[in-house]
């Protein structure tokens, strides 16, 4: 027990005298310390990322008819070594109040319905970074928040977490029929279930991701199922012209119209940005100690990077849309830490992930994606959805959300939810936010094009 008090005081005074320099190099050992906990959140956020940004991979090149055979791998490691090199360029040394720039998972099972509604990955990828880094610049981004009301969060968090649920559920169960071992499903979401009860009971659900991952290649290998070891040793290929013309086979998409039906899609992702953002800030500040401030990550120096990550990434082939990176981020919280030296363990790792090839294989393997997805991802983006909903009229708001998102289109039901809310059709007392007319505005603007889009799209 005095061990474990002193350790807890270590951990205390590293996170009280954290004040690493803004905009100037921070040098390890010096400007912050490396610890052993710090292992634990890197670990977790390198097994995460790869496993997301292939989930983000598969759903393109599925949708898209992609049938080049290293598209995901090698798509996967670009992503993994363009985040690793603006964490450790910017986390770890320029900036270490920056929480790295992961991937937006939540975004997932939009993925087949952004194709079929004709929007293309690379002007969608820059549409959302261009907004993104004008909306950081201006600090911006807690507006964002205050326009989404109770209702409209759990909506859109809902929204996004049961289609999930959904679509992994479905891809697994595809690829455990087409691996003729159809008991296999059964018995991954039953050790899911059980490992995710486990964890919550011991109050360790911060370890889902990385146990998911193990167990799901355990339980695999058992029914004679292992990944496939075929991805060699090499850098990423760094070519858009390769990648657009050849790999994606789509061109580069550059047209008004593909921006313009992108638009209500990227004005999604926006809103979901601090939202997820927020709920890791506030899991920093619950475990941080009250005078350790500067080891929270700062909100919109965090989202300048990842807007300008999510646009250098597009360029350069990559099918991912960046967001706080969660697999890391919330283990750092858990373990208390600061960003700094996990970071550039972060950093290490992925580029020596994505450069050996291997833990890609490993990462992609489709039970260890649909499962860490399902636990580690959906699950808890259901369950922050019920708790934003503490009254009925938020509720109410929330289930019309899901109503027009799951029967139409997730935009259009988000949109349809912000003006219910924010023009009080209907109204919660417990709903004390200001909405001035600025904010009206711009949920009018926002709902007419998505009316607009959804029209176009329709006919």
């Amino acid at each position: 027990m005095k061990n474990d008090n002193r350790r807890q005081k270590i951990l205390d005074r590293d996170l009280e005298q954290y004040d690493p320099q803004q905009w100037k190099v921070n040098i390890p050992f010096k400007a912050y310390n490396l610890r052993v906990e710090d292992v634990v959140p890197a670990l977790s956020g390198a097994i995460g990322k790869v496993s997301l940004a292939a989930a983000f991979a598969m759903a393109w090149a599925a949708g898209l008819k992609i049938i080049d055979p290293t598209f995901v791998t090698e798509n996967v490691r670009l992503e993994i070594v363009i985040a690793s090199i603006f964490t450790l360029i910017f986390s770890a040394f320029l900036n270490p109040a920056v929480g790295p720039p992961g991937t937006l998972a939540p975004l997932i099972p939009i993925i087949p319905i952004m194709i079929s509604a004709g929007v293309h990955p690379l002007p969608f990828s820059i549409l959302v970074g261009a907004i993104g880094l004008i909306i950081a610049l201006f600090g911006c981004f807690t507006n964002v928040v205050k326009i989404n009301g109770p209702g409209t969060k759990g909506g859109i968090l809902l929204l996004f977490g049961i289609l999930g649920i959904t679509s992994s559920l479905d891809k697994l169960r595809v690829w455990t029929n087409g691996s003729h071992h159809e008991n296999l499903l059964f018995v991954l979401l039953s050790v899911g279930i059980v490992v995710y009860l486990v964890l919550n009971k011991l109050n360790v659900r911060w370890l889902i991701i990385p146990v998911c991952a193990l167990l799901a290649l355990l339980v695999s290998y058992l029914f004679g199922l292992s990944p496939v070891f075929e991805t060699s040793v090499a850098l990423p290929i760094i070519n858009p012209d390769y990648w657009w013309n050849v790999k994606w086979g789509i061109g580069y998409g550059f047209t008004i119209k593909n921006f313009l039906v992108a638009m209500p899609f990227a004005m999604l992702v926006i809103a979901m940005w601090p939202i997820d953002a927020l709920a890791i800030r506030t899991m920093q500040e619950s475990n941080y100690p009250v005078n350790a401030r500067k080891a929270i990550f700062d909100l919109n120096a965090t989202f300048i990077i990842i807007s300008i990550r999510n646009m250098i990434g597009a360029i350069l082939g990559g099918g991912q849309i960046s967001a706080v990176w969660r697999s890391f981020m919330i283990p750092l919280a858990v373990v208390r830490r600061p960003i700094g030296g996990s970071a550039l363990l972060l950093a290490i790792l992925g580029i020596c992930f994505g450069i050996l090839g291997f833990p890609i294989d490993i990462s992609t393997f489709p039970p260890l994606v649909w499962l860490v997805l399902i636990f580690g991802v959906f699950v808890p983006l259901v369950e922050i959805g019920f708790s934003t909903l503490r009254n009925m009229a938020s509720i109410q708001i929330a289930v019309i959300c899901l109503i027009l998102g799951i029967g139409l289109n997730p935009v259009l039901g988000w949109s349809f939810a912000l003006l219910v809310e924010n023009f009080r059709i209907i109204s919660a007392k417990e709903d004390d936010r200001v909405v001035g007319v600025k904010d009206k505005v711009i949920t009018v603007a926002i709902f007419a094009i998505s009316i607009i889009s959804y029209s176009f799209i329709i006919f």
